[in-house]
């Protein structure tokens, strides 16, 4: 992805083209910092090729100024319906139109906020997504395109915004942007090049890279030995042998404690419940919410965070074989209940399950699960949310203002006590699956059976917004990496 710079200085040579976001009626150059001279010569070109700021409006002229060949009005609408999507949309817009017109070094300016959002979480919402918005996954590509990227994507300052302010919010944004791409890259890998080995290999990989992270891989002996029943009963149909990662960063004096489970299904046919043959290939992203917790705990160790934070990831295949449960199975989970395999599609819940439990030895505070759960929770929420379950009031009201902040947005869901009847069994202390109904609720009502005792817990069911079939809100076609914003945002918040 492009280079990050401040734009205060001209460069050394001219950038291919400044682009400048408008709303609808504003001023044209809205809060830039230009001078006097180059305000008045801009928006005498602006008043020439007559942009109004109208949401996807692209309109572009030679550049008045001599550090840019040429300048480009990009409307994004009114102010007062503009949202994260939008914006997102509009600096994605931009990314594709600086692809095609092969411009290697642009500037861009964004004096626009996202409406309701406070100006300083605005400018942090826009400039991280400006600096991933020309992300491309094309590590499979035997043949780039000859235009390969942008190189440099030169930022203009706000009226009032110090070089000191403007470069400590750039280096923030770097650093989540290469966490972001982490989780994009991993969610995006084909099956056969990530198995749950090799996911290992890239937690190992990651430690190698940082400082702060240690990593343990669970194998087949030491989840024998935790009697992990979900875990090993979910892989035994694979040739792929599972591996649960352990990813932990822990400071002198730790102020909180905080576990991050995610699973991390590499490929899921569905078992002996097998997934229809049309679009099984997607099925590559269910292991986007281990991706998650890899990119967070990428971003932990950046941030050096005073808090104990664990990862903790089970990576497995659910395929079809001789020997692989089968409906009717009853597992022994490794906190002593008994699950009779309703369904082995629902195998998520299983594996998370014995994670659950496992992450009462780090005596957690917190523990936030992050899960491409259920089909379920897409029909309820669809690709706009995900939906959000929990014990904790305060935890579930936190994460949610931080979503609607960082443009990660989790949505409320209810554990009724009474929704625990639907996964009553004849034969075991609980089934896997439920009826149709409520398919989201009682597979949150699952996984809660197995949160360790007076600890907070969230689980986030990012079933519809953890990858897109095609670009959505500004976002590509493939893994989203969402999640990784919002709980960094959330490490932070603890600290305040």
């Amino acid at each position: 992805m492009a280079d990050l710079h401040q734009f205060r200085t001209a460069p050394e040579e001219p950038l291919d083209c400044i682009y400048i976001l408008r709303c609808t009626g504003t001023d044209p150059l809205g809060s830039l910092e230009f001078s006097t001279k180059e305000r008045k010569a801009l928006r005498a070109k602006a008043k020439a090729l007559g942009p109004r700021g109208e949401e996807g409006e692209l309109i572009s002229g030679e550049c008045p100024l001599d550090v840019a060949h040429r300048v480009t009005f990009v409307g994004i609408g009114e102010e007062k319906n503009l949202t994260h999507s939008k914006l997102r949309e509009a600096l994605n817009r931009v990314m594709q139109q600086a692809t095609k017109n092969r411009e290697y070094q642009i500037g861009l300016g964004i004096p626009v906020s996202v409406h309701g959002l406070a100006a300083a979480e605005s400018r942090l919402f826009a400039l991280r997504e400006a600096s991933i918005a020309d992300y491309t996954f094309d590590h499979f590509k035997s043949k780039k395109n000859e235009f390969e990227k942008i190189d440099g994507l030169h930022i203009l300052p706000l009226a009032g915004e110090t070089e000191k302010d403007l470069e400590e919010r750039l280096e923030r944004v770097r650093l989540l942007r290469t966490s972001q791409q982490l989780a994009r890259d991993l969610g995006n890998r084909p099956s056969n090049d990530l198995n749950p080995e090799a996911f290992a290999s890239a937690a190992k990989e990651m430690a190698e890279e940082v400082s702060g992270l240690r990593v343990t891989i669970l194998g087949m002996k030491e989840l024998q030995k935790e009697k992990m029943g979900g875990v090993l009963g979910v892989s035994q149909g694979s040739a792929e042998e599972p591996r649960v990662l352990v990813i932990e960063h822990r400071p002198k004096k730790p102020k909180k404690s905080v576990v991050l489970v995610g699973k991390g299904v590499t490929f899921d046919s569905g078992g002996i419940s097998i997934k229809p043959a049309a679009g099984m290939g997607w099925m590559k992203y269910d292991m986007c919410g281990a991706g998650t917790v890899m990119g967070v705990m990428r971003a932990v160790a950046d941030l050096d965070l005073p808090i104990k934070v664990v990862g903790l990831i089970p990576a497995v295949e659910n395929m079809p074989s001789g020997t692989a449960i089968k409906p009717g199975d009853i597992l022994a989970m490794s906190n002593g209940k008994t699950v009779e395999v309703d369904n082995t599609d629902a195998e998520g819940r299983l594996i998370l399950a014995d994670i659950l439990h496992y992450s009462a030895r780090f005596n957690p505070d917190i523990v936030i699960d992050y899960a491409t759960l259920t089909g379920a929770c897409v029909v309820a929420l669809g690709h706009e949310a995900a939906g959000m379950m929990g014990n904790d009031q305060e935890l579930l009201d936190t994460l949610r203002k931080l979503g609607e902040e960082v443009g990660e947005r989790v949505w409320p869901m209810p554990l009724y006590e009474e929704y625990l009847s639907y996964l009553k069994s004849d034969w075991a202390d609980l089934k896997n699956a439920g009826s149709r109904w409520g398919g989201a609720v009682t597979a949150g009502t699952f996984l809660q059976q197995f949160v360790p005792e007076k600890v907070k817990w969230a689980h986030l069911d990012v079933a519809g917004v953890a990858y897109n079939e095609k670009e959505h809100n500004g976002l590509p076609k493939g893994a989203s990496g969402f999640g990784v914003v919002l709980t960094v945002a959330f490490l932070e918040h603890l600290l305040k």
